[in-house]
């Protein structure tokens, strides 16, 4: 195929209701009509009934032209409506009706835009990842040298409102473009910090930032390199490779790879950081809508390395991060420390719609190497190792690489899963230094 399927960002799944394929097929007819009469020709068509299109099982699709005539004359608000809103509607009830929430999606044209902007790994923004969990919007990493890394957001902390619009009246995509705009101007950001309970009102101006996806540096007083990656976008296996080639360069004598807070993105890329640490071996199973199940292995175009590894996970961990991490588990390459992942599973095509807007289609699951399905379940770690949020901050490679080493080597400390890793690998800390940071 000339796209790559991809991974998007996820939402927490939810159950697929047994009504959801019937569902499907109805408003796929409705939204070949739609398209058929055009933009300016879809609520107009809604002023008679049609005949309904001789599919088995779509008898009451007159039942869709009644609900769109009875909208269009009586809705109280029907002079705001635009065909293209009940357009976009209809195809997003048609997509949300499948129940892979989060997953398959509906994308307008300017939504395809910032997400391609984000899979290129280049965004105006303030420069933090979100995601939502339990009902929350939740910041899931937050990039170095960034507007929000200065104005003091961490990891963990819960988005309450975007310039006055509370999250209860946005959705994650649209709470995403709120956060996003033209550099130089400001957005207002009201969160909440779980650790402390603490409620923060700040101001912050965007900028353009380029996103990079690998970083690197060594844990104070070992040789072993805490390789982060960020993202599976354009050329993400080849910013980690770069960096652990640098790290091994350095004298590393062994490596951890940290997929916390990753949401995954192109699978390709995952195929490529799987293959940097194995060597002929499944990375993944794809199943299609048949049941057709086809393991997909390692490029032996890219050398892999066999130093010892350890593999950071958490529940923000997702998609094509699952990918790795599943199939270096899987193939008994190195132990998988951290929190059960967030459980993504199912493989998205593009679809254009030729105006510039997309679905996002689940056309097959991914399985791990030995057979899992994973969706809603997740990775179980080999070392489950959970953070206390008020003592506990996940260490990135820009906290290792400061000057003051002491202050580096406390912020390893503050790490409870880095630790479970280094001892995996049979490396241990020194005792802190300097006085234990407050609670």
């Amino acid at each position: 195929m000339n796209e790559p399927p991809v991974y998007l960002e996820p939402v927490a799944p939810s159950p697929r209701p047994a009504s959801a394929l019937a569902g499907l097929l109805l408003l796929v007819v409705v939204f070949v009509v739609g398209v058929s009469v055009g933009q300016s020709g879809f609520l107009a068509a809604a002023t008679t009934t049609p005949q309904p299109t001789a599919t088995p099982g779509l008898e009451n699709m007159d039942l869709f032209w009644q609900a769109l005539q009875d909208i269009r004359t009586r809705y109280v608000g029907r002079g705001e409506l635009s065909d293209q809103t009940l357009l976009y509607g209809a195809i997003r009830g048609m997509v949300d009706s499948l129940g892979d929430t989060g997953h398959t999606t509906f994308l307008t044209p300017e939504q395809v835009k910032l997400l391609q902007d984000s899979l290129n790994q280049s965004v105006v923004g303030i420069g933090v990842t979100l995601a939502q969990r339990d009902g929350a919007i939740v910041v899931t990493s937050v990039l170095p040298d960034s507007p929000a890394r200065d104005a003091g957001i961490q990891t963990g902390d819960v988005i309450r409102a975007v310039d006055g619009a509370s999250v209860a009246e946005l959705g994650l995509e649209e709470l995403i473009s709120r956060v996003r705009g033209e550099a130089g101007t400001s957005v207002e950001i009201s969160l909440v910090r779980p650790s402390t309970g603490e409620a923060l009102e700040l101001t912050i101006v965007r900028e353009e930032l380029h996103v990079p996806a690998a970083a690197w540096a060594f844990v104070p007083t070992t040789h072993v390199a805490l390789l982060r990656l960020s993202s599976f976008g354009t050329g993400s296996g080849a910013e980690l490779q770069a960096a652990r080639d640098a790290a091994v360069a350095g004298g590393a004598t062994a490596l951890i790879l940290d997929l916390r807070s990753n949401p995954g993105g192109y699978v390709h890329e995952a195929v490529n950081v799987a293959s940097q640490f194995l060597t002929g071996k499944t990375v993944y199973i794809s199943e299609d809508a048949s049941g057709a199940r086809t393991p997909v292995t390692t490029d032996d175009a890219v050398v892999a390395t066999d130093l010892p590894l350890a593999v950071l996970v958490d529940q923000y961990t997702a998609s094509s991060a699952e990918i790795v991490a599943g199939a270096i588990q899987s193939a008994g390459r190195a132990p998988v420390v951290g929190e059960t992942t967030f459980g993504t599973g199912t493989v998205l095509e593009v679809v254009d719609l030729g105006d510039g807007s997309q679905i996002r289609l689940a056309t097959s699951r991914w399985l791990t190497p030995d057979g899992e399905l994973i969706f809603g379940k997740g990775i179980t770690p080999d070392e489950v190792v959970t953070l206390d949020g008020v003592y506990d901050t996940p260490v990135d490679p820009e906290a290792l690489a400061v000057p003051d080493q002491a202050a580096a080597l406390n912020a390893a400390l503050d790490d409870p899963q880095l630790l479970k890793a280094l001892e995996l690998l049979g490396v241990s800390l020194p005792t802190r230094e300097g006085p234990a940071p407050s609670a």
